[in-house]
């Protein structure tokens, strides 16, 4: 019975344990970046952020291979979807933002060609509490398979 009883809190205890972890670290997943196919034109980079104890916000994007990068976000005016800059993007305690097409995005000028044909570029995501997350993201053409 005393072993019957270990398991079972053993158990629960995992199951405790594991559902405080969620939401306790903030942390960035998921991120690809489009080559864009036209020399020039910007690229388009993709992203789930998963907020961690707290409220903060995505303030940047930075890139050592990128000339210019910035957060963006589509939005509708008058029937017609326009593409335009943003300043921060919240990330709410314990729940995950997507950057996702037709919706909050970066748009990222100038990649490096060692980062093209590595396949990988390395980004930094900076928030307003101050953390930094250093997440390298997957460089494919427009169109391949993911």
């Amino acid at each position: 019975m005393h072993k019957f009883l270990s398991v079972i809190f053993g158990g629960a205890l995992l199951m405790a344990l594991t559902a405080c972890g969620q939401g306790d670290v903030l942390y960035v997943d998921e991120a690809v970046v489009n080559l864009s196919p036209v020399d020039g034109n910007p690229s388009s980079g993709y992203f789930d952020v998963h907020g961690g104890p707290e409220d903060v916000e995505l303030v940047g994007v930075t890139s050592d291979d990128v000339v210019r990068l910035e957060l963006h976000e589509t939005v509708e005016e008058n029937g017609v979807s326009v593409m335009q800059p943003v300043k921060s993007v919240p990330v709410p305690a314990g729940k995950t933002v997507s950057f996702e097409p037709g919706g909050k995005h970066l748009m990222i000028w100038g990649i490096g060609n060692g980062s093209i044909s590595r396949g990988s570029l390395k980004m930094i995501f900076i928030f307003s509490n101050d953390d930094r997350i250093e997440f390298d993201a997957v460089v494919r053409k427009m169109g391949d398979p993911e």
